[in-house]
């Protein structure tokens, strides 16, 4: 599997793409977003507590689901890897 190589974290392939499709909707249901991205809800659900475990990802319940955000060193590391996605935030 590919990784990518940053000074705070070395990512997997899966944790890049999830990292970045949580950083453009904001946050995101795990469910939704495994379909969203056509990965089987338990890889997703490993690569999202992965990330948590990283200190890139915040995993929330609510009322039965679990919903994820990143967390601001999760921000952070989008905008170094990918420059353009601060223009799409804004």
């Amino acid at each position: 599997m590919k990784t990518i190589q940053s000074q705070e974290a070395i990512l997997t392939t899966n944790e890049a793409l999830v990292l970045q499709q949580v950083y453009e909707d904001g946050s995101d249901e795990a469910a939704m977003l495994a379909a969203q991205m056509g990965m089987p809800r338990r890889t997703a659900m490993h690569v999202l507590v992965d990330l948590r475990r990283k200190g890139l990802m915040a995993i929330d319940q609510v009322y039965g689901d679990a919903w994820v955000r990143l967390t601001t060193r999760g921000k952070r590391l989008v905008q170094r890897i990918w420059p353009e996605a601060q223009a799409m935030a804004v």
